[in-house]
């Protein structure tokens, strides 16, 4: 499968400040989340080059942002994909509304794709039923690196538990900090991470270097 979470291109100008807490001034958050979401590269760019690499029962799975991603489904379905979700993380800790204008951001909207049509493709039914939302805290801890749109494990957990099988490759082409890789070699799957920045692909390798896997052994 392809698990991915590419530029939103949403970065902004804008800086968010918090008044203090119980545990002392809380540190501004910027909306620029860096030069790579500034429009460099939109779905147009990558998505038909990931497309020629599924297999036949491949699934294709992508975070975006919600105001665009009906651009990535009608993308998808152009390429001869089958739409299979729009689902939503829902978000338990979101960013604060310093501005008290508006709700908090509390959900991003993936897409969930297959090459097929019907039956066939790698869908991991065993494991239950599962609804079409993640609700999970954003990524903090000692999870959390240095790298400002970080996606935590428990977001990839059933993403690649349910679309995947064991053995298969999951490829991730914006890697970022490495957490759909991680997931994968968590739950015995194999990976490939691709990443503009060398820095990003360094926190990967790291990441991937302190995760042991499965006991089990995949047998084809």
């Amino acid at each position: 499968p392809y698990p991915t979470d590419p530029p939103y291109n949403i970065s902004s100008s804008t800086v968010i400040t918090r008044e203090g807490g119980k545990f002392g001034v809380a540190k501004p958050i910027s909306m620029d989340f860096g030069a790579w979401d500034h429009g460099v590269i939109k779905p147009k760019d990558w998505v038909p080059l990931a497309v020629e690499k599924l297999k036949p029962c491949g699934v294709f799975v992508s975070l975006y942002d919600k105001r665009y991603i009906s651009h990535l489904c009608d993308l998808l379905e152009e390429l001869g994909l089958t739409i299979r979700h729009v689902g939503g993380w829902h978000k338990k800790n979101p960013a604060p509304q310093a501005r008290k204008v508006k709700w908090q951001n509390a959900l991003e909207l993936f897409v969930i794709a297959t090459m097929n049509k019907g039956t066939g493709h790698h869908y991991n039914y065993r494991e239950g039923q599962h609804h079409d939302v993640i609700t999970t805290p954003i990524c903090q801890g000692n999870e959390r690196l240095d790298h400002p749109t970080q996606k935590p494990l428990r977001l990839a957990d059933p993403i690649i538990r349910w679309w995947s099988f064991p053995g298969d490759i999951v490829l991730d082409p914006f890697c970022g900090t490495g957490t759909f890789l991680v997931k994968a070699k968590q739950l015995g799957r194999r990976y490939i991470g691709i990443d503009s920045k060398e820095e990003y692909c360094e926190m990967s390798k790291w990441r991937l270097s302190q995760t042991e896997t499965p006991l089990t052994e995949w047998i084809p």
